[in-house]
């Protein structure tokens, strides 16, 4: 290495040797109008060297300082990020645990080093939601969202924050937003589809179901969707009866049943709308001729007290006479003539269709307390105490159930939609169920 070094000088050495020898005298260097300096060629070239290589080294020296002061700034945005991944992994993982209160206490931690990290911002508005604080949770999302504007999931969280919060005006404009950047959002779709049902703003819910069926789905799905609509579409309806906008109504009922031939509650509210005009006859045809489509013993019973009110005993009695014909084996039609007949004071009527029927060993507490009464009325009261002994345990009065195919709710009170299940088009007679 001395060598070399010794070889290198040496031949720098030479090499000024020969410049010196090669360029002989002397030039002038003016620095000033009024000031001249007199150096030689040889002074002058290394002085020039010199200033070229000084500033060459100057500017390799001013690059690498930006370089390594660069270097450390990047490291310690790695080590800021790795520190705020740390934090962040850790409160969601809390977060899925359900430990809110932990899972917020790291999230702090994040924003605390970055105020504007939106993930951390999004979780922290999820924990604050679960913890019954929803005006916090709006806020939280609510920045996430000014920084990072078409973030879908800070749109839902949002929306759902707004419902939490009743801004339920907010949530629906939120689940809009959403449709405008997507117009095929099937779970913006549903959850603006489920909060119109909340808000029983049935026509809008209507419309909001429409878009939903014109979205691709699986025919299961379209069959289930294509049935919430008829069941919108009944609500309502309804409403429209109930505000007394009969017009209206009609059209949504008629409307109901070009959908869904079969579905009673749309017939009989067509029926009801039929006796609001005025017209009675027409009310009655309909659900004669609806009885005859879906066999359905509402219409039956509808038409009872229809005409009973009209002081038409015989057409009530016709009616069922006519049913009872056409299926000679449905029991329930002839419980519920029998029932007539009670109604009616025709006991010796009413005994007659129901001692024809073979009960068998199957409970129908009705059907006892019914008979009950009948052998009172006509004395034989062994008879009458073994019906009623039979019928032990159950309510006193003849009262018509009502039974949810769907999630077996028995009540009294007969509506288009189960309030239980929330199915539409479930409510039936079934006697081994009665109230």
């Amino acid at each position: 290495m001395r060598f070399i070094v010794t070889l290198l000088l040496l031949a720098l050495v030479i090499i000024v040797m020969l410049l010196r020898e090669f360029n002989p005298g002397m030039i002038t260097v003016n620095l000033l109008p009024s000031k001249s300096y007199e150096i030689s060629k040889l002074t002058f070239f290394l002085l020039t060297l010199s200033i070229g290589a000084g500033i060459i080294f100057f500017l390799y020296l001013l690059r690498d300082v930006k370089r390594f002061l660069r270097g450390l700034r990047v490291q310690r945005e790695q080590k800021k990020r790795l520190k705020i991944q740390e934090l962040y992994t850790k409160g969601l993982n809390s977060l899925l645990a359900k430990r809110n209160a932990e899972a917020i206490t790291f999230f702090q931690k994040v924003l605390a080093i970055d105020p504007n990290h939106v993930d951390t911002l999004l979780r922290m508005g999820i924990s604050q939601l679960r913890e019954k604080n929803p005006q916090e949770a709006v806020l939280l999302h609510q920045k996430a969202l000014g920084l990072d504007p078409d973030n879908q999931e800070v749109m839902f969280s949002l929306a759902s924050d707004y419902e939490e919060a009743k801004r339920f005006d907010d949530a629906l404009a939120m689940y809009a937003k959403i449709l405008s950047n997507d117009s095929s959002n099937l779970t913006a779709l549903i959850k603006m589809r489920d909060l119109y049902q909340r808000l029983n703003q049935w026509e809008e819910l209507s419309e909001t179901q429409r878009k939903l069926l014109d979205s691709p789905l699986m025919p299961l799905e379209q069959e289930v969707e294509h049935r919430r609509l008829v069941g919108f579409r009944y609500e309502m309806g309804r409403s429209m009866l109930e505000a007394g906008d009969l017009e209206r109504a009609r059209k949504i009922f008629r409307g109901v049943i070009k959908l869904d031939k079969d579905f009673v509650p749309a017939l009989l509210g067509l029926g009801e709308v039929y006796l609001e005009e005025g017209k009675v006859a027409d009310a009655a045809e309909l659900w004669e001729k609806a009885y005859k489509m879906t066999s359905s013993i509402m219409m039956l019973l509808r038409l009872e007290d229809l005409y009973l009110k009209q002081g038409e005993p015989g057409k009530a009695i016709e009616i069922y006479t006519q049913a009872v014909h056409w299926t000679p084996q449905n029991i329930s039609l002839k419980f519920f003539l029998g029932k007539l007949y009670y109604r009616l004071e025709m006991i010796d009527e009413a005994f007659d269709i129901l001692s024809t029927v073979d009960w068998g060993d199957k409970d129908f507490p009705d059907v006892h307390k019914l008979l009950g009464n009948i052998y009172l009325r006509r004395g034989s009261l062994g008879l009458a105490a073994s019906e009623f002994k039979k019928a032990l345990g159950f309510k006193k009065q003849i009262i018509i159930p009502y039974t949810c195919s769907n999630c077996e709710l028995r009540t009294t009170d007969w509506s288009g939609r189960c309030p239980n299940c929330g199915k539409w088009n479930t409510f039936g007679v079934n006697l081994e169920k009665t109230c």
